[in-house]
């Protein structure tokens, strides 16, 4: 039975909102919009709901990706939920073509954009604000109408008792994290979705998510004409990012030490004691743990300052995708590591200023030094 919920043009109420974005659970979208006669649509996974009151969706869109431009101009989207049988329209949306819409039934929504017939729901918005990060621009839309429909979305959900199975789909983005970490697709090379499914004997849904989460990785991108494609990787890359999160955290320990409340120096210690558990002798315990410990425990330094503005422009430094380029390449690493953060650690917890600093700049420049000798191992470039 088809359920159709809000029927004002000018909004909805948060009753209805939180109704269709339960379809959203984890799931695969078609962000599509209507510009100048022209239809777009791209598939994205980065959406999700932002406020029930007001209603307000927010869509992250990559800006070379043709929809992204179409949605500034137009001023308005409409977020499509895909079924589970919708694999195929999450490839074809995913891919650069002429016209993506050929062959799907598509209806006009309220606002003005293509409505994809057989999604599960369809939310239209109008942009309210517009913010651009690095590559994407994030598109906060205030929700003017929206419809659901039964059935179970395109997500990682399978099975009757609202179980989510994601040990398949973990595995095949592992696997496919590894072809790339192990250089079996090389920088520059187009991983092709169809071949990688047939090669990992799985279906393209999976394979899509797998590429999308190492699109977030930063492992992969996704072109516009050519479609995924290794990023490439080397020194220069590295030294950047490296050098970048040490101007924020000199910064912040300069300002900070000798005056943080005993309850962060607690926090700083917990999250330090963590990450240095999964690090034992000169192997890693588990990488992607110790990754997220890694990436806590500097967080943690420079959330220190209380500052949103340096919490905000230290996300944006691609640190994860750095050292899962790098570091998770091998097992091996170094003890070095964690006593220069060690130092970190103490210089705080003592107010000992020089300490803090100098452990600070010898973490970077260990971690510059350690990127190097993995470079020179593979050649160069990851």
């Amino acid at each position: 039975m088809n359920e159709t919920l809000d029927l004002d043009p000018h909004g909805i109420d948060a009753r209805t909102f939180r109704h269709v974005v339960g379809h959203l659970t984890s799931g695969v979208t078609v962000v599509t919009t209507d510009c100048e006669g022209e239809r777009f649509g791209m598939t994205a996974s980065s959406v999700t709901s932002l406020s029930a009151d007001p209603p307000l969706m927010l869509a992250c869109l990559n800006n070379s990706v043709p929809t992204a431009d179409a949605v500034s101009r137009s001023g308005r989207y409409a977020v499509n939920v895909l079924g589970q049988g919708h694999g195929d329209l999450a490839h074809t949306f995913a891919m650069p073509s002429p016209d993506k819409f050929a062959g799907v039934a598509v209806t006009r929504g309220s606002t003005g954009s293509p409505l994809i017939s057989d999604a599960l729901a369809h939310i239209e918005c109008e942009v309210a604000e517009r913010v651009v990060g690095g590559t994407h621009t994030i598109f906060i839309g205030r929700v003017v109408s929206a419809t659901a429909y039964d059935g179970e979305p395109l997500t990682y959900f399978r099975g009757g008792f609202g179980r989510f199975e994601f040990a398949r789909d973990d595995a095949v983005y592992t696997h496919a994290r590894e072809r790339i970490l192990d250089r079996v697709h090389r920088a520059g090379d187009v991983v092709d979705v169809d071949q990688l499914a047939e090669q990992l004997e799985v279906d393209q849904t999976a394979v899509f998510y797998a590429l999308t989460r190492l699109t977030g990785d930063g492992l992969v991108r996704r072109d516009p004409e050519r479609g995924y494609v290794v990023t490439a990787f080397d020194a220069s890359a590295s030294d950047a990012t490296f050098e970048a999160r040490l101007a924020i955290e000199i910064g912040v320990l300069e300002q900070v030490i000798g005056r943080v409340p005993p309850e962060d120096l607690a926090a700083v210690r917990r999250d330090f004691d963590a990450m240095s558990a999964l690090l034992v002798g000169e192997r890693f315990v588990d990488f992607d743990a110790y990754l997220d410990a890694n990436y806590a425990f500097h967080e943690r330094l420079v959330g220190l300052a209380h500052n949103p503005v340096l919490d905000a422009t230290f996300g944006t430094l691609s640190i994860k995708q750095v050292m899962t380029r790098s570091f998770g390449s091998t097992p091996v690493t170094s003890q070095r590591f964690i006593e220069a953060q060690r130092g970190i650690t103490e210089g705080l917890e003592g107010a000992d200023r020089e300490r803090a600093l100098s452990a600070a700049r010898e973490y970077t420049d260990l971690a510059k030094e350690r990127v190097r000798e993995i470079l020179q191992q593979t050649g160069g470039q990851l």
